[in-house]
């Protein structure tokens, strides 16, 4: 019935996870692109397959009662948010109702005690950190037809890597940010130095990175380039970086790193330090971390307070506990725990993560925490002759990146049966598969907590509290 290119008239019920509309047309599902609860769309078929169907609108017949005017000027084209149309409180409502969906379909468990999302107070300028891309190739639409045709500064367009959408701000960003980033946009768009090209590698300007220290004040400025004619270019540099600290004295460290490979990321070896050490610190409650150009940081400082919150009050420490921090990074959520505990071990596969997480125990002077540098499947394999070296957890935190846990690491919980698991996942699906595991003979759920740390975006972060029976 159904045909790629076809249009449709569709009313979109709800939000799926990931942020698509759903609908529905004689009982066949479609998930429908920049669809929102209440509108009645026309929406061009991008896909058919056996039990749904995927499509785009292209025009809204009836506006949403939930629909409010998106701040971002290019917001539809701009992929980094998907929900700006919406008001930000039905946004959390659809947060939580996609939670309970995921556990009920997937975990196969009765979600009645999924509380409400955590919503954030600050819904724009909440990013400490934004990374942009720069581009020969701009993706030019009717309103930016005047722009540059060979320059652009921002982010890549959905489903593009080498198309990128020139950008003046992002409402995601501090003000401050903001300004910095326009200061060096225009400074480089007169050099006449080309932009780095991911179709033919060649050219310079890569990427900037600005992260900001939001309880500290702090800024880094990461300008990375590719290494192609750099020592002739050096003085360019120079006299960029000079200018934007001039206008800015409260950056605190400008970096020009290099990336020499071909791969699309915006990490490079620091070639030259303008100002301060290259790194910046971030407070959370009254623990100081350090932060490096390449190290991971959670990206909404104020959240990630209520967060941390969340995560202390699930686990309930007395002071006498032993605690596992699996997929620790730099060990933020240890070290704020660390002085209710006795103990804390911080089990992390990445080296230079764990070399940070020990730079800020020192920092925070703290003694009672230990990092172990381990694949986290491997230590749940042999995880008996782990627990004779270190002890019994009283309490695992468990706290996985978006690709979820490694089916050995939950097996291995089971082995290890801790009396109390906090789950932190940014991946709700995985979270509700685990839960099935967790939940079928061994373990109970207590509390199931979302947190809503993006803003105008589909992801959302749960927190749950697992307790052996």
């Amino acid at each position: 019935m159904y045909k790629k290119g076809a249009t449709l008239t569709l009313s979109i019920e709800k939000l799926a996870f990931g942020g698509l509309g759903v609908a529905r047309d004689n009982d066949f599902v479609w998930f429908v692109e920049r669809g929102i609860p209440g509108q009645t769309v026309e929406a061009k078929i991008t896909a058919v397959k056996r039990s749904y169907g995927k499509a785009y609108v292209t025009s809204v017949l009836s506006p949403s009662p939930f629909q409010v005017k998106p701040r971002c000027p290019v917001f539809g084209i701009c992929g980094g948010c998907q929900l700006q149309h919406l008001q930000y409180t039905k946004q959390a409502e659809e947060k939580t109702r996609q939670i309970v969906e995921l556990i009920e379909r997937i975990g196969k468990f009765n979600t009645a005690g999924v509380r409400p999302c955590i919503p954030c107070e600050n819904i724009y300028g909440y990013r400490n950190k934004m990374e942009f891309s720069f581009s020969p190739r701009p993706w030019l639409y009717e309103a930016n037809q005047d722009k540059p045709e060979n320059f652009a500064l921002g982010l890549h367009v959905p489903r593009r890597y080498d198309k990128v959408l020139d950008l003046d701000d992002c409402p995601l960003m501090t003000e401050s940010a903001n300004s910095i980033f326009r200061s060096i946009k225009n400074k480089i768009l007169i050099t006449d130095i080309p932009c780095y090209d991911v179709v033919t590698h060649q050219g310079f300007w890569r990427n900037l990175v600005i992260r900001q220290g939001i309880n500290t004040g702090q800024t880094m400025i990461n300008l990375i380039t590719s290494d192609q004619h750099v020592e002739q270019r050096s003085e360019t540099i120079a006299a960029i970086a000079q200018n934007v600290l001039k206008n800015h004295p409260d950056i605190t460290t400008f970096i020009h790193s290099v990336n020499s490979n071909v791969a699309d990321v915006a990490t490079g070896t620091i070639a030259q330090l303008f100002k301060g050490s290259g790194k910046i610190q971030e407070q959370i409650h009254d623990r100081l971390f350090e932060i490096s150009p390449g190290a991971f940081f959670q990206t909404n400082t104020l959240q990630t307070e209520v967060l941390f919150n969340t995560i202390r009050d699930m686990a309930g420490l007395t002071g006498s506990e032993t605690v596992y921090d699996l997929y620790c990074g730099t060990g933020a959520i240890g070290i704020c725990l660390a002085n209710q505990a006795r103990k804390v071990l911080g089990i992390e596969i990445i080296k230079d993560a764990v070399e940070n997480g020990r730079i800020n125990l020192e920092l925070n002077k703290l003694d009672n925490m230990h990092f172990v540098l381990a694949d986290m499947k491997d230590v749940m394999t042999d995880i008996h002759s782990f627990v004779t070296q270190y002890g019994m957890p009283d309490l695992v935190i468990l706290d996985p990146p978006r690709g979820g846990t490694h089916p050995k690491s939950v097996k291995g919980l089971l082995n290890l049966m801790p009396p109390k698991i906090v789950y932190v996942s940014c991946n709700p699906a995985i979270l509700a598969r685990d839960i099935e595991i967790l939940c079928k003979e061994h373990y109970t759920i207590k509390a199931i907590q979302p947190v809503d740390m993006f803003p105008h975006t589909k992801h959302i972060e749960v927190v749950t509290l697992f307790e052996k029976k």
